[in-house]
């Protein structure tokens, strides 16, 4: 199901829910929960599981699928409340009952990663009451793997931790059985789990060649699914804390899967700004592991990850002085937008987040810092003067100059054109656009979100309604914070659009068509550089 698609749905399910509902529009919604979990819009897939429940609350799938959003919403133990009542609810056998079993084990597991701490008494219970969660329907049948599989993840861990949690389970022997229950699965009853959870299994053996080859199936598949290659992704890096283990080939395969995910369509990513300089600094997959993993075009994948590392170190975090977050920005150089001197970095943002006047919810140049919280140092730098500003209604932008030079950062480079829209007759997509910003205005956290572009208003077909301004629109909505964040183009990660705002829905089509839609909005760069070419002996 396309996303626009799936959205408009949920939307609309949503809406009936609401008001006077049937049966036929229970009936409807139910499905599209568990789209929104596999598309991993775990906000509306709350939104709608809660509407299910308050019109079906016997509905034990609908009340699993609701404690799951709980979890992806960071509401662990409000999952754990649910699924204790669902799981005591149900006899012994059902079918659901080993889904809500096994969705305790990962909001108990979830508790335990979020902690900074690990050796509290709590964090350390929570890692056991996850054990205890996925061996319970694992052992009563051996078919449920993804219990087995779970089970033998949090187990290592314990292990490597030095706690005595399950002191009786033996790990190769358990990973050998995991393997050899999953190869014996019927073909024709292998689900889009089986090769995930048969790579994890062989990693339990430590055969990295079996691991690389299982994960290549699924990962390097031309439709290959975020969800999935995110599953992989957060049990290999979390559970079984590859990067930090001591072989270079568990640590390098987090990193090739890394990279892949974030060229999956609905993809998102967020590290600290500490992951991101450490990532830009650890030793390169081999060629051969990536095309091992990734197929032929894997080198060119690691390397296009590498560049939008390097592109996160000159986003910067735009704050009132001694307080909190109120934006994003990032470095540009003057010259690439027709100001002398031409080598001056300058920071480029939201006339919403930095004005003179201070217009709510913006703050005074006075009272802005800007820090690159993932370049090294996460050096702070005061806020000079605005040398060139553009309201709301018009490119929304402000260019801020700082007091004192930045050095070792490199600026953002700016794409010479906006992407081919329409895209040319053929093409297997449409282009899509990314996003590094703050979401929500999140200390210490970058998101690369992938966006598929809807279009703009650049030539050469383009109608802009308002001259001068030339609107960019693209698909999965950002967080606030997010105001001021660039906007790339997917293959250079070169800066094509300022994003200022996002609409859920009511967002007015493009080149003064009628209607609306859910889109994320940006200004290009080529139309901010033109006003301020227009404007420019204003400035100087």
């Amino acid at each position: 199901m396309e996303p626009a698609t799936l959205q408009h749905r949920a939307e609309v399910a949503l809406s009936l829910l609401y008001g006077m509902c049937d049966d036929e529009d229970v009936a409807a919604a139910k499905p599209l929960v568990e789209a929104l979990r596999n598309a991993r819009d775990y906000p509306r897939m709350l939104q709608l599981a809660e509407a299910v429940r308050r019109v079906a609350p016997g509905d034990q799938r609908n009340r699993r699928l609701l404690a799951q959003a709980l979890i992806e919403s960071g509401l662990a133990t409000v999952a754990i409340d649910l699924l204790q009542a669902l799981t005591g609810s149900l006899p012994v056998g059902h079918p659901e009952r080993a889904e809500a079993q096994g969705l305790l084990g990962r909001a108990w597991k979830q508790i335990f990663f979020d902690a900074t701490d690990k050796s509290a008494p709590a964090v350390q219970s929570a890692l056991a009451a996850a054990i205890d969660a996925y061996r319970e329907p694992y052992q009563r049948d051996e078919q449920q793997t993804w219990h087995g599989v779970n089970l033998l993840a949090l187990v290592h861990r314990a292990r490597r931790m030095g706690l005595a949690i399950a002191p009786d389970l033996q790990l190769k022997p358990l990973a050998r059985k995991l393997v050899a229950t999953l190869e014996a699965t019927p073909e024709a009853q292998r689900d889009e789990w089986y090769l995930p959870t048969l790579a994890e299994a062989s990693l339990g053996l430590g055969d990295w060649d079996t691991v690389e080859r299982r994960v290549h199936e699924y990962v390097a598949s031309p439709d290959a699914k975020a969800f999935l290659v995110a599953s992989t992704l957060r049990q290999f890096s979390e559970v079984w804390d590859l990067e930090r283990g001591d072989d270079p080939r568990g640590r390098s395969l987090v990193a090739v899967l890394r990279s892949r995910l974030l060229a999956l369509p609905a993809a998102q990513i967020e590290l600290s700004p500490d992951r991101i300089r450490d990532l830009q600094s650890v030793e390169a997959p081999s060629a051969a592991q990536l095309e091992a993993v990734l197929g032929k075009d894997g080198p060119q994948t690691y390397e296009w990850w590498l560049t939008g590392l390097k592109r996160a170190r000159s986003v910067a975090a735009v704050k009132r002085r001694l307080g909190r977050r109120v934006g994003t920005g990032f470095l540009i150089r003057a010259g690439d937008l027709g100001l002398d001197p031409p080598d001056e970095l300058m920071v480029l943002t939201n006339y919403h987040v930095v004005n003179q006047a201070g217009q709510s919810p913006g703050i005074p140049p006075g009272e802005a810092q800007v820090v690159f919280e993932a370049a090294e140092g996460s050096p702070v730098f005061d806020v000079k003067d605005i040398v060139w500003f553009a309201p709301p209604d018009r490119q929304d932008a402000s260019l801020l100059r700082l007091q004192s030079p930045v050095t070792g950062i490199e600026p953002m480079p700016i794409a010479p054109a906006l992407p081919d829209w329409p895209p040319p007759a053929g093409a297997a997509r449409a282009p899509r656009v990314y996003v590094i910003g703050h979401p929500g205005g999140r200390d210490l956290s970058f998101s690369f979100q992938d966006n598929e572009l809807l279009g703009h208003e650049g030539p050469p077909s383009g109608k802009p309604p308002l001259e001068g301004v030339c609107r960019v629109h693209y698909r999965a909505p950002t967080e606030g914070g997010s105001s001021g964040s660039p906007v790339f183009n997917d293959n250079t990660w070169a800066v094509i659009a300022l994003h200022h705002m996002g609409g859920e829905l009511g967002m007015p089509h493009l080149n003064g068509e009628a209607g609306s839609y859910a889109a994320n909005e940006g200004i290009s760069m080529q139309s901010i550089a033109e006003a301020i070419h227009r404007s420019r002996p204003s400035i100087d």
